[in-house]
């Protein structure tokens, strides 16, 4: 069975959607997007694995109400974690 990744589904990031960070044979958290039972092909996306794991974040640590970024929620959620050590 053959899987791919599109281009535009290699990042959120269009500076990161560059095929040359891989190479044949790495692997890669992706989230299955489509399955081909007949061209026995399924077809991959690292960006929706990352939407997901970030709307789930926010979910967890905070709201979009919030004003904060999702960097601001894990470096508190971080710093936290460091000053309970």
């Amino acid at each position: 069975m053959t899987a791919f990744i599109r281009k535009a589904d290699l990042s959120r990031d269009r500076a990161d959607q560059r095929p040359e960070r891989f190479a044949v044979g790495d692997r890669v958290d992706a989230q299955v997007t489509s399955i081909d039972k007949a061209a026995r092909k399924v077809g991959l996306s690292i960006k929706a694995l990352e939407l997901k794991d970030e709307k789930a974040a926010m979910e967890q640590y905070g709201s979009p109400d919030s004003g904060a970024s999702l960097g601001d929620i894990l470096g508190a959620a971080l710093r936290g974690a460091q000053t309970k050590e």
